[in-house]
């Protein structure tokens, strides 16, 4: 499986990442949807120089590259436009005490001697 490390943490399909770079970003070519400062995107896969994210998806484009080369891909998403990110974990500490109630039945039978006596 491949992976990115990202300013020290591995990157793999399904991590987070925080978008913080949009210099000159596709400014050239039309029609391509960017990420967002500041957002949080899940990576979906590996582009040429860095990610494919769940939640921006684009048409497949022609490049031509320096060589004079026609490449047919998706636009991705440089590595170095991002930063790990680790949602905050709030650690919360319960204190509690029990008291053991114990209920016990008890059958308690009352001889009533009025009620044996016979009446003439």
């Amino acid at each position: 499986m491949r992976t990115i490390i990202l300013k020290g943490v591995e990157i793999t399909i399904g991590s987070k990442v925080k978008f913080i770079d949009d210099f000159d970003l596709y400014e050239d070519i039309e029609n391509v949807n960017k990420p967002e400062l500041g957002k949080v995107y899940t990576v979906s896969g590996y582009s040429k120089k860095g990610f494919y994210l769940k939640e921006i998806k684009n048409e497949i484009i022609e490049w031509n590259d320096t060589n004079g080369q026609n490449y047919l891909y998706e636009p991705g998403f440089g590595s170095w436009r991002f930063e790990p990110y680790q949602q905050l974990q709030k650690k919360v500490e319960i204190n509690c005490s029990f008291e053991k109630i114990v209920e016990e039945k008890i059958d308690v039978v009352i001889h009533n001697p009025s009620k044996n006596k016979q009446t003439k």
